[in-house]
């Protein structure tokens, strides 16, 4: 006779079972660099602009617009490019003092109902699938550079950037942003004006943000430290510092002098250093002068004697050594 399993040893069925979430590709040839510090950074910097685009939308196109914060990724440039539909609106901006370029990809449904209601019309969801011809290509124009403020605005707590127009593409094939296997970081925005929505895209060189980034995350964990702890640590970096060995040395006037002099030397020459005996020696520690210093005498020893302080700086200017060589002595 059998019996069945107690419920607690009963094994899960399979729809039963917990749900995880779905698979994510991993390129082991192209790992991700951007770290947590830089997209909580770089979703500031983003709603701010999202806050900009609404605005600037809004006020231009006379309609009901809005702009929120989708996604912020990277990727290689060639993925990026390739995701992209054919045809489609890119502009191309630059960054100064930044170096490369960035691409702001605005759907066509989106980019035509813009154009239309810049021309009276009311943006109605039923748009061509075309490219855009010159006209309604510079009418967006205008409208991008409208949007430069709010773009630089929103980069000024990470670096001061002049952003400005430099070409609108249709072929994203034809956009040469940067190298296929260079890293990108793309922020994907909702875009919705009237009735008609898409997603918009800002592909920037992560290269020339990285350096940016990564100091702002430095002075952040700098700021993050509170006073006491900073106090222990100067105390600390004090005590070791104090306890260093350093080597200092009294120095006179430099001098020049001939090789000729120099191998000509012999026990009991004199040289004459040309320093006078009212100019203070100078106390240099690990070769970088900090004192003025008199020579003098404290019972039989000799010593020197610490004046004011000098800039680090300084250099005195040399004087021609003189030897009276010991023949000419005698």
């Amino acid at each position: 006779m059998t019996t069945a399993a107690p419920p607690s040893q009963t094994a899960p069925s399979p729809d039963r079972r917990r749900v995880r979430g779905e698979p994510r590709a991993f390129d082991f040839r192209h790992p991700s660099t951007l770290s947590r510090e830089h997209v909580r950074t770089m979703q500031i910097v983003q709603e701010t602009m999202a806050r900009g685009f609404t605005t600037t939308f809004a006020s231009t196109l006379r309609a009901v617009t809005h702009v929120a914060i989708k996604d912020i990724a990277q990727c290689p440039y060639d993925e990026y490019v390739r995701q992209l539909p054919n045809p489609t609106l890119l502009t191309e901006l630059t960054f100064r003092p930044l170096g490369g370029a960035a691409l702001l990809q605005i759907p066509l449904p989106v980019a035509f109902a813009a154009t239309e209601l810049l021309l009276g019309g009311r943006g109605s969801p039923d748009q061509p699938t075309r490219a855009m011809t010159e006209l309604e290509r510079a009418l967006m124009r205008n409208i991008v550079e409208l949007t430069l403020p709010a773009i630089r605005t929103s980069f000024e707590p990470v670096v001061a950037v002049s952003p400005a127009f430099a070409g609108q593409e249709a072929n994203p094939q034809f956009a040469q942003l940067a190298a296929p296997t260079d890293m990108v970081i793309v922020v994907s925005f909702d875009l919705r004006i009237e009735e008609v929505s898409g997603e918009m895209n800002l592909c920037l060189p992560f290269s020339s943000l990285q350096p940016h980034l990564e100091a702002l995350s430095e002075n952040a964990k700098a700021g993050a430290l509170s006073a006491d702890k900073l106090a222990e640590e100067r105390a600390r970096l004090h005590f070791h510092l104090a306890s260093a060995a350093v080597e200092a040395a009294a120095t006179f006037r430099p001098l020049i002098a001939s090789s000729e002099q120099v191998v000509s030397l012999a026990p009991g020459d004199v040289l004459l250093l040309n320093h006078p005996l009212e100019m203070p020696l100078t106390l240099a520690v690990d070769g970088t002068p900090v004192h003025d210093v008199h020579i003098g005498r404290v019972n039989r020893h000799f010593a020197i004697r610490v004046d004011d302080s000098i800039d680090a700086g300084r250099h005195r200017r040399p004087s021609r050594l003189q030897v009276t060589h010991q023949k000419e002595n005698s």
